[in-house]
């Protein structure tokens, strides 16, 4: 069953505003598909799985608001094949780190389901503060609950994660007869009825040939490493919400919520109705759901945002009041736009991007005393990276060629980027002036 990768830039069939990309990333090269705007959802796959598991979740996530980014792991799907002693999930954590970095996305939320949750652990406890939100699903931790599920002889215990781990014997012994080895996971591993065709057709052939079925159990090979190097590098306790995520006819259900209480602080668990391991192939409506109410803003997030907004418009109006215009430039997105109306309604400027906004502002108020009160403000929270206000102003401009006091309001609409609020829409709306004697 031969593949043929997609073209880079190409749209994924079926999927609207989805495409797939490629990134040379960390010694390989990664395939991954994107689509969508907003705060970013990365959704890590699992073996013997595709990104395409949460293909029919992706379009839902994008409506809801959100940049949605799902990888290839490395040596699976459409990514490229590597070396075994580069399967450390702390290092395929770092493939999809960079991808993330090199898009500009973050903080992010991210899911991992099977391998993948393992792979999201390692990116969630080794860089803290560029994860918002994270999702533990259908997975065990290595350290801290899977190295006892990989003995057989305990309860629950399975000789999956042993035989797939002794890589170059597993690849023996299933290589050319991976259809008759992989078909009954995708029956065991979903409720659908249409489980085995569907996964014969979307993730058999990347399983096959000289490379396929190796690239899934190189993952397995490095589990003992991974547990042991968690356990090492354990300090302190995930400061993010976690949510432990099963479908009710999963696996390793009370194993996961175990060991997630030994690394996480803040802990949600839910089931998805309806559903097996690859619960989001099974009932996307309801996964869907549960991640937005998971990933929404929270109240104690929503009052730092608005507070954020009140210093980011103190910073503003010092800067205009000192005529520091270059430092109030800054505080403008590349393609901001700044209108201004008088209490006619009648359009007396607008400037686009912070070097016309600068040059603007420092020729019209020249050597002018200006004074700018800003009070009463109403923040709308959007999201953890956007936020809209309507902002009270009484502002005090008295030069050798401009005399006025004014009365209205500012309209902005806010964006963080790279951590750093900034402007990308601002309206002022004089609703009355006087002109000073």
């Amino acid at each position: 069953m031969a593949v043929t990768h997609p073209e880079a830039g190409t749209a994924v069939e079926g999927l609207d505003s989805f495409h797939h990309r490629y990134a040379e990333v960390n010694g390989t090269r990664i395939h991954y598909v994107i689509g969508g705007a907003g705060p970013a959802v990365v959704l890590v796959h699992g073996f013997p799985f595709t990104w395409a598991v949460w293909r029919e979740v992706m379009p839902l996530l994008a409506a809801q608001g959100y940049t949605v980014l799902a990888p290839d792991l490395r040596g699976m799907g459409d990514s490229d094949p590597a070396e075994s002693d580069t399967f450390a999930k702390t290092n395929v954590a770092e493939d999809i780190r960079q991808i993330v970095f090199g898009l500009g996305l973050g903080p992010i939320n991210l899911v991992g389901m099977d391998v993948g949750g393992m792979v999201v652990y390692a990116y969630a406890s080794r860089h803290p503060g560029e994860v918002r939100r994270l999702v533990l699903s259908e997975t065990l931790i290595p350290g801290f609950g899977l190295d006892e599920m990989m003995n057989p002889s305990v309860e629950g215990g399975t000789y999956t994660f042993g035989f797939s781990g002794q890589v170059d014997l597993a690849t023996f012994l299933t290589q050319g007869k991976e259809t008759e080895y992989l078909t009954p996971f995708y029956r065991l591993t979903s409720v659908r009825l249409d489980a085995e065709q569907v996964g014969a057709s979307r993730y058999l052939p990347h399983f096959t040939g000289p490379n396929g079925i190796r690239g899934g159990f190189q993952h397995y090979g490095a589990m003992i490493e991974d547990g042991k190097a968690n356990r090492a590098e354990f300090t302190t306790r995930l400061p993010m919400p976690v949510l432990v995520l099963n479908g009710d006819h999963g696996y390793y259900r009370s194993q996961l919520l175990a060991g997630a209480r030994q690394v996480a602080e803040h802990i949600e668990t839910d089931i998805i109705a309806q559903a097996s391991h690859a619960y989001a192939f099974d009932n996307p409506q309801a996964t869907a759901e549960r991640f937005g109410r998971f990933f929404a803003v929270s109240d104690t997030e929503r009052l730092v945002i608005v507070d954020e907004i009140r210093q980011f418009m103190a910073g503003y109006a010092y800067f205009a009041d000192h005529k520091q215009f270059d430092k109030l430039a800054q505080l403008f997105a590349p393609e901001a736009i700044f209108t201004i109306y008088d209490p006619q309604g009648a359009q007396v400027l607008q400037m686009t991007g912070p070097k016309e906004i600068e040059d603007v502002i420092t020729t019209s108020v020249g050597d002018a005393t200006a004074i700018h009160h800003l009070f009463s403000f109403t923040t709308e929270v959007h999201s953890p990276v956007s936020a809209s206000s309507i902002i009270n102003m009484e502002d005090w401009i008295d030069g050798s060629s401009l005399k006025v006091r004014g009365y209205g309001h500012y309209h902005g609409e806010f964006a963080k980027v790279d951590g750093a609020w900034r402007i990308e829409k601002f309206v002022q709306t004089r609703l009355r002036t006087e002109m000073l004697q």
